[in-house]
């Protein structure tokens, strides 16, 4: 499997649906062009992949995406647009969006256009919202954001103008399939629908995609977000109705989908929802649990000044994939072996210029000389990734079971779970070496098996298969790359068994290291955040540790904004213990302190990390306690 991987799990997925090609691209690409991805002779616009896989009912999150200085470009173009679109700076989400357009003309791809009109819809909305609405100016607005929504479906062929019952029966058949774009369109579409007071059908439609989801989405972090649109939708319609007993119902299903998974997007419209029928069923109790989750989440967003909007927003999305450029990694691993360039193109291109031009990202190698490079210098030359070579996206999954579980100190969960990955994938394949040994080395350092100094030796071996920790730049202020995500998860275990073996002062260095390097990068960690973000929480505890305590709070500081933005808030607890620990050793314990172990403990009890909660909450009742009736 040394081509696009991504295509060939595409086509491996499509034929276990015995689904055809032409079923599977509808609207979205030609025959021909999803034939050539599949094959591993076309790339696909993010848009496109992200698009397939989804109709597949898979996320592309657990994927790495070495791309094209053009492409990566690309991203952070859209990602400038959403983000000001979310924030409501809409004057810049304007300028960026014309900038965009001028760049990358759609041509006849119909995704792109997908995306253009999408992208005019939500502008139009979010001025009918900023105004507040209601006016004759503001109707029109309203109209026009509709008029734009359907105008991105009907490009992806999501519907022809209408939400009948047949459409519905498509659903329910399995014979509509949908990428989560495609819904979030039908949803903002519905929304926007809703404001200017036409209601009819909605809940009908509404109910046949949350089934849609439940059916179809395999990957519980994608269907757990976009329940939580059509639940906040769908929640509203039947307060409205006064069908408080479904509405319970349906949100406790996506509110425990959301806690096992630490997904907040949209989801503080759904507590709101949720405590509002638990009141009127007069569940005490039920609406009390809540009510306090609910009151924790506000009060985390707004210590730390970012709007609630901001993940609220129905066309926004967490995600975490990880983007790297191609020119890159060829650079560092290019100085780390110490090639000059004229021996790396030698039979590749006919002058140094050329390769000097794909370093620095002013140009772009074709397929067939980026493969060559990259199997001259040792590197698996795969453009979308993850940390598994592997066809099967089953595998991917069993990956993130594995994570999970080892978060929540799970060990005997994550024992069974990496027998049957060791016995699936290649393990001649370095990337799986490091996934699966790198867990099974922490296993067995932690039974006793080994010790720390073998421990550490086997970390730093794994590692060193494709990641060379000598390997820096700027006088050693920094690593020249950032780390793939095997790779990061083995630097950070590096610096774990470094900090027990008593060289805390080593792996602190290592990691502030590593976090300039991320600096570094032009999209200051945005296209990088599942890699660094473990490593920046360990970095936070260890500088608390060694009384570094102004850097200790502003590296929590960051990460908590950064999970609130991100929308996932998966062991934030940690984080907020650390803010304690902060506090405690600076003798605040009474004044501040209280505030972030109660976030701590009631973070860890939200998001299942049952220990962590048992703990953090011993301690408040310890040094808190309640004083008697």
């Amino acid at each position: 499997m040394k081509s696009e991987v991504a295509g060939k799990q595409i086509k491996v997925l499509r034929k276990k649906k015995k689904m055809s090609r032409d079923k599977l691209c509808k609207g979205l690409c030609t025959v021909q062009n999803l034939f050539l991805i599949e094959e591993g002779e076309g790339l696909a616009d993010m848009l496109l992949l992200v698009s397939l896989l989804e109709r597949l009912g898979k996320s592309a999150e657990r994927l790495t995406y070495i791309l094209t200085a053009e492409e990566y470009h690309r991203l952070a173009q859209r990602d400038k647009i959403e983000e000001a679109l979310r924030f409501g700076r809409l004057s810049e989400a304007r300028d960026a969006f014309v900038e965009y357009q001028r760049e990358n003309p759609p041509g006849k791809n119909r995704i792109l256009h997908m995306y253009e009109e999408r992208i005019c819809g939500i502008l139009a909305l979010e001025e009918y919202v900023k105004e507040m609405g209601g006016d004759v100016a503001g109707q029109g607005g309203l109209e026009a954001a509709a008029a734009y929504f359907m105008a991105a479906m009907k490009w992806a062929d999501t519907c022809e103008g209408q939400f009948d019952r047949a459409f519905i029966e498509e659903l329910d058949a399995g014979e509509k399939f949908l990428s989560m774009f495609e819904v979030e369109n039908i949803l903002l579409y519905l929304y926007v629908q809703w404001l200017m007071g036409n209601k009819e059908g909605q809940m009908e439609l509404l109910e046949a995609l949350y089934r849609y989801l439940r059916k179809n989405i395999q990957d519980d972090e994608l269907r757990a977000q976009h329940s939580a649109k059509i639940g906040m939708l769908l929640g509203a319609r039947y307060l409205e109705k006064g069908d408080y007993n479904t509405c319970a119902e349906l949100h406790e299903e996506i509110l425990q989908l959301n806690r096992d998974n630490g997904m907040v997007v949209c989801l503080l419209p759904v507590m709101e929802q949720i405590v509002a029928a638990y009141k009127m069923l007069q569940e005490t109790e039920k609406m009390e649990f809540y009510t306090v989750h609910k009151e924790n989440l506000e009060g985390v967003f707004q210590e730390f000044n970012v709007s609630l909007d901001c993940i609220n927003k129905l066309y926004y999305s967490c995600c975490l994939r990880q983007y790297f450029i191609e020119g890159e990694i060829i650079a560092a691993e290019r100085k780390c072996k110490g090639i000059s360039q004229e021996e790396l193109i030698e039979g590749i291109y006919q002058n140094k210029e050329n390769l000097s031009r794909v370093e620095t990202g002013k140009a772009n190698s074709d397929r067939k000389k980026f493969y060559q490079l990259m199997g001259r210098l040792g590197v698996d030359k795969t453009r979308y990734n993850g940390n598994l070579i592997t066809d099967e996206f089953q595998l991917l999954s069993l990956e993130r079971d594995i994570e999970r579980h080892l978060a929540r100190a799970q060990t005997e969960e994550v024992v069974r779970e990496l027998r049957m990955l060791e016995s699936s994938v290649d393990m001649k394949e370095k990337c799986n070496q490091q996934l699966v040994l790198g867990i099974k080395n922490k296993e067995m350092h932690r039974s006793g098996e080994i010790g720390i100094g073998e421990a550490l030796e086997r970390a730093k071996g794994l590692l060193e298969l494709s990641y060379h920790l000598d390997n820096t730049e700027k006088g050693g202020e920094r690593y020249r790359r950032i780390p793939f995500q095997n790779e990061m998860y083995l630097f950070n275990q590096v610096c774990i068994l470094l900090r027990k073996d008593g060289r805390i002062g080593e792996a602190i260095e290592m990691m502030e290291r590593m976090l300039r390097t991320y600096d570094a990068v032009k999209e200051d960690k945005k296209f990088h955040f599942r890699n660094v973000h473990l490593c920046a929480i360990n970095l936070c505890r260890y500088l608390e540790m060694t009384n570094r305590l102004d850097e200790a709070e502003k590296v929590a500081d960051m990460l908590i904004q950064e999970d609130l933005v991100n929308g996932k808030i998966t062991q934030i607890q940690r984080v907020f213990a650390s803010k304690f620990d902060v506090f405690e050793k600076r003798g605040l314990v009474m004044q501040e302190g209280k505030k972030y172990l109660q976030r701590a403990y009631l973070s860890g009890e939200w998001c299942g990390y049952k220990k962590d909660y048992e703990r953090l909450k011993g301690i408040m009742e310890r040094i808190y306690p309640k004083e008697p009736d």
